[in-house]
């Protein structure tokens, strides 16, 4: 036998243990949309629930108002002024996807035939209504409750 060359037996362990690591690395790199689509509606979750805490906090209205054709969402007190957002201090307009990635959208955005929400200073929503995000195959949605506010995910 030839020194450096490798024998049948070390070929196949070879091959069995790629098909091995291929087995567990293609489902884990499978669920790679979903955990993002999951992320990015965390961050609008948390923006939904900071601009009610702030409306409630500082008794005015806020309201955040959707832009599915720019994929975006602005936070704004009053209507119409955009606020800044507390950590960057910039407009607080915020992309889902920081870096868009294709076919990564805001299907639509729904609150009482409105695309935005507005909390009253008491954090009440003038209407209920729904977020749907896609990325990919995957797609969640963002539901805004009619009286309370609360913000419920439907995640894949």
């Amino acid at each position: 036998m030839r020194e450096g060359a490798f024998t049948l037996v070390e070929l196949m362990i070879l091959i069995v243990v790629g098909m091995i690591l291929a087995g567990v690395a293609l489902p884990a790199a499978h669920t790679f949309d979903d955990q993002e689509v999951s992320a990015d509606l965390r961050v609008l979750r948390a923006d939904l629930e900071f601009a009610q805490a702030r409306a409630i906090a500082t008794g005015q209205r806020h309201r955040i108002l959707f832009d599915t054709n720019s994929d975006t969402y602005q936070v704004e007190s009053p209507p119409g002024v955009v606020l800044d957002e507390p950590l960057r201090k910039q407009p607080w307009i915020r992309r889902l996807r920081e870096r868009p990635l294709n076919g990564s959208d805001m299907v639509a955005s729904s609150f009482g035939g409105d695309s935005s929400v507005l909390f009253d200073g008491a954090g009440t929503p003038d209407s209920g209504g729904s977020v749907i995000y896609r990325l990919g195959a995957f797609q969640a949605t963002a539901t805004v409750a009619p009286v309370t506010g609360s913000v419920t995910l439907i995640l894949p």
